[in-house]
C-alpha cells in the first residue's frame, strides 16, 4: 500500500495549546508524523489521534508540528510501515528507531497505547506521569456525576417520561447521528436553572451552539396549578401549513442564528406532534444543521450525560423493542 494515496493535514503545535484547539473534531484513526525543533520525526498511528497527540506532548515538548492522515484501522499497520519507509528514504531521522522490541510481536495495544510510550512506562518511577489519566476523562466522569443528581429530580416528577419522550423525538428526528455530536456539539440539560422563579420551571432544555433550541417546562396558573409546555425554535426559511404558520411567532433573541419561529404550545406532546409535519421537520434540521457546523457549544460543559443516556434508550426502544 502506498502512502503517497494518504492526505496529510498540518498543524503547528506551541506548547501550551491543547489538543483539543489544535485539532478538528472527529480526528481519530490515522497515521501521524510528529516534527521536533532538531529536525527529527516520529511515525505513528492510532484509533485516538488528539489523545495520542496529548501523551507524546507529555514525554516530547519539543514537538513544533504535527500532520495527520485518516486511514481505516484494519489498515493502520500497512500504512505505519509504508511512511516509515518513505521518510527514511527521504532522510529523515526518525526517533521510532529508538523503540525497544516487543517480544509478543504486534499487538492492539499498539494502536492505543504507543510502543515507545509503552517502552518508556516499563522501566519507568513510580511518579511517571507520560501515561496517566487523560484529564479529559476525569472532567467528564465529574459531569456524569453532577448530571446523575439532576435526572434523578425529573425521573420523580409524573411527566417524566414525556419529558424524555418529547427530546427523543427531537433528538432522534432533528440531529444527525446524535451520537457522534453528543455534549459537545449538542447539550441537554435536565431541571436547569434557566428562567426558574414562583410561576415558572425548565424540566429540560436542548440546546445547539449557542441556541435553545427546544425546551419544555411548567408554568403556574391563576388556580395555583403547573400546567406544561413546550417551546420549539425553527429556521425562519420556508413556508409553513396554514394550520401550523399561526403557532410560530419571529424570535431574535439569539444573536448566533438571527431570526428564528418560536412556538410555544401547552402540553409536552406538542413538539414530537410537530416533528411529523414534513415543513416543520425540514425547518427544525436547518436551524439544528447551521448551529451544529459552527462547532463547540458554549454550554458543553452543563451537558447531562445521564439524561441523554435516557433519551437514547428511548430512541432504541422505538427503533429496535429488544
Amino acid at each position: 500500500m502506498n502512502s503517497a494515496v494518504l492526505q496529510f493535514k498540518e498543524w503547528d503545535a506551541p506548547a501550551g495549546v491543547s489538543s483539543s484547539v489544535l485539532f478538528d473534531a472527529g480526528l481519530m484513526s490515522g497515521i501521524y508524523i510528529l516534527g521536533f525543533a532538531n529536525g527529527e520525526e516520529y511515525v505513528g498511528k492510532t484509533v485516538n489521534f488528539p489523545r495520542r497527540f496529548t501523551d507524546h506532548r507529555r514525554r516530547w515538548p519539543d514537538i513544533v508540528f504535527v500532520r495527520f492522515a485518516p486511514v481505516l484501522p484494519e489498515n493502520l499497520d500497512r500504512m505505519e510501515r509504508a511512511v516509515v519507509s518513505e521518510r527514511e528514504a527521504a532522510g529523515v531521522i526518525l526517533r521510532n528507531l529508538l523503540l525497544l522490541a516487543q517480544p509478543l510481536g504486534p499487538s492492539r495495544l499498539d494502536v492505543l497505547i504507543d510502543k515507545q510510550a509503552q517502552a518508556e512506562w516499563l522501566t519507568a518511577g513510580a511518579d511517571y506521569q507520560g501515561l496517566a489519566v487523560d484529564p479529559h476523562r476525569t472532567r467528564v466522569a465529574r459531569r456524569r456525576m453532577r448530571s446523575r443528581q439532576n435526572l434523578d429530580r425529573l425521573m420523580r416528577h409524573p411527566k417524566a417520561h414525556q419529558v424524555i419522550s418529547a427530546v427523543a423525538a427531537y433528538v432522534g428526528k432533528v440531529i444527525p447521528s446524535p451520537d457522534l455530536g453528543e455534549g459537545g456539539l449538542w447539550t441537554l440539560t435536565a431541571v436547569p436553572g434557566t428562567s426558574r422563579g414562583p410561576t415558572n420551571r425548565r424540566l429540560a432544555t436542548l440546546s445547539i451552539q449557542n441556541v435553545e433550541v427546544m425546551f419544555l417546562g411548567e408554568h403556574k396558573d391563576e388556580a395555583g396549578e403547573w400546567r406544561p409546555y413546550s417551546v420549539l425554535n425553527i429556521s425562519d426559511r420556508g413556508e409553513l401549513p396554514d394550520d401550523v404558520s399561526g403557532h410560530f411567532e419571529a424570535h431574535n433573541g439569539y444573536r448566533s442564528a438571527g431570526t428564528v419561529r418560536a412556538a410555544w404550545l401547552e402540553g409536552l406532546h406538542a413538539i414530537p406532534e410537530l416533528l411529523d409535519i414534513p415543513e416543520v421537520l425540514l425547518a427544525a434540521r436547518s436551524l439544528a444543521l447551521g448551529q451544529l457546523r459552527k462547532g463547540r457549544g458554549a454550554f458543553s460543559g452543563y451537558h447531562n450525560d445521564a439524561f441523554a443516556d435516557a433519551v437514547f434508550v428511548e430512541i432504541g426502544a422505538s427503533v429496535d423493542p429488544q
